[in-house]
């Protein structure tokens, strides 16, 4: 066996252990954009939404830790020990986010049509098993030597890459089929209240990391409204902390507009 393979079967004898689920047959080019046609009714801002702003949030989490681990500095400790720090921290928020889901959105749904969140929740299963591999293969990348470190990083960006394609996929069927069958059932009452629950039920030390991500990611007026609330609600010494986390993420346009709104 020559170095080489040596090298690589020492890095990963088996690659990988977390196999992608199969979405592109489920997708029928060229008829996947007219098809989201049928995802109009559930798209419009008619009725209060459980998902909208959270997988607003959620995507540009996914896509900023798939940015910086393609980008990074595989000669600097510092570089790759950030990069794989995004990861960890985003697994935790996906865990976190299909815990809520599982306890009180697909109970919602069950109760409302037994056997509605099956697809849901079978995916829920899958991610649970991917964020397992990727901690796994996240370890690895970090105790890896240099001859083997960037097969484990490139290892990890695609593994990484398919979980959030999976996820995009995955969220698309939540906001459109879950949410209109919640339309159907629960008033907007119902819907606030599992809001209230799903709040609640946040580490309150993942709060601001959630708001770090939602808050940036929004339209001018879904930050106005939010933050509008949380001004009205909170006490002045907390709303100023949220309101100073968020400003680096924002645009000068985007701080003079919120400043604004605010006023």
């Amino acid at each position: 066996m020559s170095n080489r393979s040596t090298v690589e079967a020492k890095a990963f004898p088996t690659v990988p252990d977390y196999q992608p689920r199969q979405t592109v047959t489920s997708v029928q080019a060229p008829d996947f954009i007219a098809g989201m046609a049928a995802n109009d009714k559930a798209a419009a801002p008619q009725r209060r939404e459980l998902y909208h702003l959270v997988h607003k949030g959620l995507r540009a989490a996914m896509s900023d830790a798939l940015v910086q681990l393609g980008r990074v500095d595989l000669a600097s400790a510092e570089s790759r020990k950030a990069s794989l720090a995004t990861v960890t921290n985003l697994m935790a928020l996906c865990s976190e986010h299909l815990e809520h889901e599982n306890a009180f959105v697909h109970a919602a749904m069950e109760k409302a049509a037994p056997g509605s969140s099956k697809r849901c929740a079978d995916d829920h299963q899958h991610h649970v098993a991917a964020i397992a591999a990727l901690r796994t293969r996240i370890d690895e990348a970090a105790k890896a030597d240099a001859q083997i470190r960037e097969r484990a990083f490139k290892v990890l960006y695609r593994l990484l890459a398919s979980f959030v394609a999976e996820n995009f996929e995955h969220m698309e069927v939540e906001e459109s089929a879950n949410t209109e069958l919640l339309w159907q059932h629960c008033s907007d009452a119902d819907l606030l209240a599992i809001e209230l629950q799903i709040h609640a039920h946040i580490k309150p030390e993942n709060m601001m990391t959630w708001l770090r991500w939602i808050l940036p990611n929004v339209t001018r007026q879904q930050r106005a409204i939010m933050m509008k609330g949380m001004q009205a609600g909170m006490p002045p010494e907390l709303f100023g902390g949220v309101l100073e986390m968020v400003k680096p993420y924002l645009s000068e346009f985007e701080r003079v507009a919120l400043a604004a709104d605010l006023a």
